[in-house]
């Protein structure tokens, strides 16, 4: 069943929409405790982080045992701590990802374009684009990522 922790509420509103089963909103919220009241006290067996930091320790207390930590991102701009450490050795998987794994691995590129490509097809998988900008809008579309209020893509449209 899939949960998104999300900072804010406009970007909570996306994630109901997009189909998440609960949204838990981290400035408002303690996320380890209502992960684990969500799953029964197991705890999740996957989170995927994009922020990373000092924060990481938070999602780590509420993976389930053997349950992995997906960093995705950096948006913190802070060192990421090693959260094992901090929450007494437990059985945590830590694991890193960057796309350069795919797009400099020809097979996995190839693997990876099949899949989208067919979600696409299929609707499977479909954008999420939160608002489309005019390029005349340039200064505006910057400042709405900067806001990080989003859900989905900025797109700016070089179209008139």
């Amino acid at each position: 069943m899939p949960f998104l922790t999300a900072y804010g509420a406009m970007v909570a509103v996306g994630g109901v929409r997009a189909g998440a089963a609960e949204v838990v909103v981290s400035d408002e919220e303690d996320v380890p405790a209502r992960l684990l009241d969500l799953t029964g006290g197991r705890g999740a067996e996957f989170v995927f982080d994009a922020v990373a930091g000092p924060g990481v320790a938070a999602p780590a207390r509420a993976v389930a045992p053997d349950g992995t930590v997906f960093l995705w991102g950096a948006q913190s701009g802070q060192p990421t701590p090693c959260p094992g450490f901090d929450l007494g050795m437990p059985a945590l998987n830590l694991r890193t990802y960057t796309m350069l794994e795919v797009t400099g691995d020809p097979r996995r590129m190839f693997r990876a374009t099949a899949f989208i490509t067919s979600g696409l097809r299929t609707g499977s998988l479909s954008a999420v684009v939160d608002r489309v900008f005019p390029l005349t809008e340039i200064v505006e579309a910057h400042r709405s990522m900067e806001a990080n209020e989003q859900f989905g893509e900025i797109v700016v449209s070089t179209m008139a």
